[in-house]
């Protein structure tokens, strides 16, 4: 019997590829697909599916905001992060809640399948960027976790405003209000003792809460 797997990306183009990927291989079945949080619930508790490949940063319910209720809807349904981020704070959380594998999205044509071998028999799987960033890190001096400092939607803002986006633009991507957005921003300089935009970027970038 194959393996039936869930795709849950908010980009179209991801979920093609991976389904690309999949088609080679007999063993594995796509028995549904999902572009936001509340959709991943649905094909959940619908088709539950032995593995379900999850993206973090999605519109209306995130990645890790759900882990846990896929969880309860169906124990057994094994969790692979697909995403784009290799933040340390991203891995650690998504681990402690119960994921089986992390997996970066520049990867997924040459580790889709190790990692899909490696979950569905009982084991955990890191992709090699993941791997490589975590030991890198785990070498750099000890400081407070950015995860204890922000929140999942604070971390998804940080990361919106270094790419550049206005407060309407990450409105529109997080389907927030504005006044909701700068909110949130005016909350991650106070938690962040900083006090403009341009010091949000120069943070980021030392903290590589993205690649620069």
């Amino acid at each position: 019997m194959a393996i039936k797997i869930a795709i849950v990306d908010d980009h179209s183009i991801i979920r093609a590829g991976i389904k690309s990927v999949l088609a080679k291989h007999t063993e594995y079945e796509i028995c549904a697909e999902a572009s936001n949080g509340e959709e991943a619930l649905k094909i959940t508790q619908d088709y539950k599916p032995d593995i379900l490949l999850l993206d973090i940063s999605m519109p209306k319910l995130g990645g890790l905001d759900i882990i846990a209720r896929v969880k309860r809807i169906s124990p057994a349904t094994k969790i692979i992060i697909v995403t784009m981020h290799k933040l340390g704070a991203y891995v650690l959380k998504a681990l402690r809640q119960g994921v089986s594998g992390y997996l970066n999205k520049d990867n997924v044509a040459e580790e889709l399948i190790l990692a899909l071998s490696r979950v569905s028999s009982g084991k955990t799987y890191l992709g090699q960027a993941t791997a490589e960033y975590l030991a890198q890190a785990a070498k750099e001096p000890k400081k407070q976790p950015i995860e204890q400092l922000l929140n999942e939607r604070e971390l998804d803002i940080l990361r919106l405003v270094t790419e550049g986006k206005t407060a309407k633009e990450i409105a529109e991507v997080l389907f927030l209000s504005r006044r909701t957005v700068e909110n949130y921003k005016n909350a991650i300089l106070k938690k962040l003792d900083l006090h403009r935009t341009s010091d949000l970027i120069k943070y980021s970038f030392e903290n590589k809460i993205i690649d620069a």
